[in-house]
């Protein structure tokens, strides 16, 4: 308004229509000139013409508008407030400028509603109207325009005004009163705003605030992201003002922990309070994900032994869980899994080795070394030495997971790499009744391979565990169990282990009753050997094999040849061979005691079933040939006359040439010339100066036996030795091998005054076997001595029985016992 006094001025309807001239300064002097008219109808006026604006011409509009609001005529503001829709931009900047002249609330008012204009002209010179000519005072307008929609282009240009005026600083100074009322009072302000810098604000008014203003404040903090609260919350920690922090905590932070949960789960971590953590870290706990592992994990140093426990839990599960999703064909994820999987197994293997972690820690990252190990066995073996010295139970209770034969494998390698472990086992099993452990140690017994070191583990185990019952695993699936089971039961002699034994036999295991046989001979029980001879009728033939073993300690080879014969033919190769050595064993002794009551014929045959049953019974008697009793030696020479050589056999008889007893140098020699080879008659020459004529004699026969004509030349000179045998062998050799007449040699030999020249004389012609000779030969059948009667009915038979058919009747009367038995003999041929 105008204030009603001052000079008196022109007449306002003059001055109204000189708006309307075309000339520039009449019509700019009329506009100043209403401007400060004093007139009080000039405000009516000018009002009026504004209401009528549609009907006004824009050049009269435009400087009424300037003139109302440089007059300050409020009732000009529903006029402005319609320009403002209108779509001339002209007017719509000259109602904004007469609205800031203005200067009132309603005013300002009706200037915010513009900043939500399409116009960004208007909407900058809003902004600066409101920043130049309200200041901070455009506070309580520009907070009652600010919308709920904090996503509209009008909060946005609000809040810019706010900034630029700094008047966000104002409103925080205000709720920073520590009078709660005051901050109550402005608490809507601040609820209007969603501003990170408001946080703080909350935080610490919220332990002190109304149950509906904690409710507001909740569905405040719901708007932002854990990242964005998170710094907040944490610096109100580090303060120390945790008053209402953890119910924030349970109302905002833990509802979210989807979205955050590698931070969540540091913050709640943070928190001093053992018994809140203690509250809320197992469900949280649930939800990690493989990414949380490594923040899980530090959870390992926490204070609470419990929390230590649960984060254990909850890898231990997040690493099952993780691997069975790695070996899930339809897990999209297998290669992120896997490398996160590889990176916890090196994390938790260097633990392992950390010599310098805290014993807590290092009880914790065993259980996670063992769930880790869970899938993948081979982690293991590195560290099982240290992990039986010092947690032997623990790791033991780990391994139970595992299937049996796995656990026995590890076993198996750990004792048979480091003995001492047996002993540690050993301790570690005293006292102790798990069925599993105790299967893992039977197993063991029963594959250690030195006897003396398997006893001695035996006699220990016995020792420590005599209370043991053992008859449960008797009836064990694994067979080696079962065996070992019936070695402890009998190194115990526990109650009833004859009828434990016995049952043993019947096993459905080939080795269950081999060691129950094998126990039965140990504790040397009564019926053993009927168990035993029983056994060789058992299906698996290694059975019968081991029963054979255990009889051939306790009975006779001859009481055990009948039981063996049946086992010559058997297809299992150990069983056959063994029956065939124990049988050539047997003959072979036979054979050397029966050697000289047994004709050539059979000696040969049965030698050559020998060295088929014994390929090493030629070396074992041409090692004879060394002993030091002539007896051994002689049975030597004369068995091998009868066994097939080799040149090393040759090359030994060759060497007993040698020897200092005549009759083993004689046997030598006749098997030399058995053996008929003509390269050694070089070596029989040599004999021709032995000192024995039972020597010289054999070596003209075995000469003779070579049939090389040379030998013919050897032998001749022999013709007139002096003793008989060798004249006598020397006839037959050169009859042999050159057909010679050899009929006065032997009318000489008959009428010697020596019988014996004689007697070697009808053997000669009996051996040449030459029917010529018989006339010389019948005078002798009536010979007083019996030597020659004896050689000439010989002489005959072998010449031509049927020719003794006449002489038979009185030789059957003959004197000589011997002669009367030949000729009995003879008499089956003669007929």
């Amino acid at each position: 308004m105008i204030w009603p006094f001052g000079n008196n001025q022109r007449d306002p309807e003059i001055l109204f229509k000189e708006l309307e001239s075309g000339d520039p300064k009449i019509k700019e002097a009329a506009f100043h000139a209403l401007i400060e008219h004093e007139d009080a109808k000039t405000d009516q006026m000018v009002l009026a013409a504004l209401e009528s604006f549609n009907e006004s011409s824009r050049d009269l509009i435009l400087p009424l508008i300037d003139i109302a609001g440089k007059r300050h005529i409020e009732e000009a503001m529903p006029v402005f407030k319609a320009l403002l829709k209108g779509n001339d931009s002209r007017l719509r900047e000259s109602a904004l400028q007469a609205l800031s002249a203005l200067g009132t609330q309603e005013s300002l008012d009706a200037m915010i509603s513009c900043l939500n204009d399409a116009d960004p002209g208007i909407r900058q010179k809003v902004q600066s109207a409101i920043t130049q000519e309200f200041g901070k005072d455009a506070l309580g307008a520009l907070i009652r325009a600010l919308p709920a929609d904090h996503n509209s282009p009008l909060y946005f240009e609000i809040v810019g005004i706010l900034e630029d005026l700094d008047l966000f600083s104002d409103i925080k100074a205000n709720f920073a009163h520590p009078d709660l009322k005051i901050k109550d009072f402005y608490f809507d302000t601040l609820a209007r705003f969603t501003r990170q810098d408001f946080l703080p604000l909350y935080l610490d008014f919220y332990g002190k605030a109304s149950q509906a203003r904690k409710d507001k404040m909740i569905d405040i903090f719901k708007e932002y992201s854990v990242q964005e609260l998170l710094p907040f919350f944490k610096e109100k920690l580090m303060q120390g003002n945790v008053d209402g922090l953890t119910e924030l905590c349970d109302r905002v932070l833990l509802p979210q922990f989807s979205n955050g949960k590698n931070e969540v789960l540091t913050f709640v971590a943070s928190i001093a309070d053992t018994r809140y953590r203690y509250k809320v870290m197992p469900e949280l706990l649930k939800q990690i994900d493989p990414y949380c592992f490594d923040k899980t994990l530090e959870l390992l140093r926490d204070g609470s032994s419990d929390i230590r426990s649960m984060a254990v839990n909850a890898l231990s599960q997040l690493i099952k869980k993780t691997f069975e999703r790695m070996n899930d064909k339809a897990e999209p994820n297998k290669m992120a899994l896997a490398s996160l999987y590889d990176a916890w197994e090196k994390t938790i293997l260097s633990m392992m080795r950390d010599k310098l972690l805290p014993d807590e820690q290092r009880k914790l990252s065993r259980r996670l070394f063992y769930a880790l190990a869970q899938n993948r066995h081979a982690l293991v073996r590195p560290f099982i030495r240290e992990l039986f010295q010092k947690n032997f139970h623990e790791t033991y209770l780990f391994l139970k997971e595992w299937q049996f034969e796995e656990q026995f494998n590890l076993f198996e390698w750990l004792i048979s790499s480091d003995p001492s472990f047996g002993s540690l086992l050993l301790t570690a099993i005293q006292g102790n009744v798990d069925d599993n452990l105790w299967r893992i140690v039977l197993k063991l017994l029963s594959t250690i391979a030195d006897q003396e070191d398997r006893e001695l583990f035996k006699r220990n185990l016995v020792a420590r565990n005599r209370n043991i019952s053992i008859e449960k695993f008797l009836k064990d699936s694994d067979v080696s169990v079962r065996v070992a089971a019936i070695e402890f039961a009998s190194e115990c002699r526990i109650n009833g282990l004859t009828e434990l034994l016995k049952n043993s036999t019947k096993d459905p295991s080939p080795d269950v009753r081999i060691a129950a046989l094998r126990c039965m001979s140990q504790q040397h029980f009564q019926q053993f050997k009927s168990y035993a001879v029983e056994a060789l009728g058992d299906p698996d033939e290694n059975v019968a094999f081991n029963a054979l073993q255990h009889l051939q300690t306790t009975m006779k080879p001859a009481q055990l040849a009948p039981l063996v014969i049946k086992f010559i033919n058997s297809n299992n190769e150990k069983l056959r061979s063994y029956a065939l050595n124990l049988i050539a064993e047997l003959s072979k002794e036979r054979f050397k005691a029966n050697f000289n009551n047994l004709n050539p014929e059979t000696r040969k045959l049965a030698a050559k079933v020998i060295q088929k049953l014994d390929h090493g019974f030629s070396e074992q008697i041409i090692q004879d040939l060394t002993s030091l009793d002539p007896q051994t030696r002689l049975r030597s020479a004369l068995l091998l006359e009868n066994i097939q050589l080799d040149d090393k056999g040759k090359d030994s008889l060759l060497a007993a040439m040698k020897d200092p007893s005549k009759l083993v140098r004689a046997a030598v020699v006749k098997t030399l010339g058995v053996i008929g080879d003509q390269r050694m008659i070089k070596q029989l020459i040599s004999f021709f100066n032995d000192p024995d004529p039972r020597v010289r004699a054999n070596t003209i026969e075995a000469i003779s036996s070579l049939g090389d004509r040379q030998a013919i030349q050897v032998l001749l000179p022999f013709l007139d030795d002096a003793n008989n045998r060798i004249r006598a062998n020397a006839i037959v050799g050169i009859y042999k091998i050159g057909n010679f007449n050899l009929i006065p040699v032997l009318q000489k030999m008959l009428t010697h005054k020596d019988k014996n020249m004689r007697a070697s004389a009808l053997w000669a012609m009996g051996e040449i076997q030459d029917a010529n000779f018989l006339n010389y030969i019948f005078p002798f059948l009536n010979d007083r001595e019996e030597l020659l009667r004896f050689n000439a009915v010989r002489a005959i038979s072998r010449i031509n029985p049927q020719m003794l058919s006449q002489y038979l009747p009185n030789l059957r009367k003959d004197p000589a016992a011997k002669i009367r038995k030949l000729v009995t003999e003879l008499s089956f041929k003669v007929l």
